[in-house]
């Protein structure tokens, strides 16, 4: 019997832990459907655009964008991940970096990007490092495939290709993120449990 083949289209940014939390919720979903072909592409997103190249201060970033509202917003994800398997370590971190390279890298490895954007999550929220500086982001290369390191070719690529990913995102009005694509069918919004994403995979392969 021929495997059904289904292209999901990730919209997220490194630097979101819904994106996190909706990277493992996927991977749960998927583990029940071991029967079809499944093809993952990120797609670049800044929820802060504005964050300038060297990054901002955590305490600053928190307070600007969530107010006093910080600390029970960042209760809720951490119960969130520890319920997806992730034990986010947010006082760890002490800045909030420009995540513009970090996309591009992930970009630049291709079909690997998915599976890369695993060790830069981790490093943010677990280990607390500043991912956007070069020699981490080297490590994390060398850590996930020592022949992974794309060329400058490759980076000027993905600058183009994040630009574009961007305008798109503007176009289709996403405005939060993750954001799934299926099969250029359907599309999903959020951080959603298993059984949802399963309802949307089934629809996607039927349609």
């Amino acid at each position: 019997m021929k495997r059904k083949k289904l292209r999901i289209e990730i919209f997220a940014d490194i630097i979101c832990p819904w994106c996190y939390i909706g990277k493992k919720r996927l991977e749960k979903a998927l583990q029940d459907r071991p029967q079809i072909e499944v093809e993952l592409t990120w797609r670049g997103f800044l929820l802060n655009p504005s964050i300038p190249q060297s990054g901002i201060d955590r305490k600053q970033y928190l307070l600007s964008k969530f107010g006093h509202a910080a600390s029970s917003v960042y209760s809720r994800i951490e119960q969130a991940g520890k319920q997806t398997g992730i034990n986010f370590n947010f006082d760890a971190i002490k800045r909030t970096p420009d995540s513009r390279s970090i996309h591009e890298l992930i970009i630049a490895t291709d079909f690997n990007g998915y599976q890369l954007s695993e060790l830069f999550y981790k490093a943010y929220f677990i280990d607390g490092k500043d991912i956007s500086d070069k020699n981490i982001q080297n490590d994390i290369l060398t850590a996930f495939d020592a022949k992974l390191h794309p060329t400058q070719e490759k980076i000027m690529d993905a600058k183009e290709i994040l630009k574009s990913d961007l305008i798109e995102a503007k176009e289709i009005g996403i405005d939060g993120v993750p954001f799934f694509i299926f099969n250029s069918q359907l599309s999903l919004a959020g951080a959603h449990p298993e059984h949802i994403l399963l309802t949307t995979i089934d629809a996607a392969l039927s349609g």
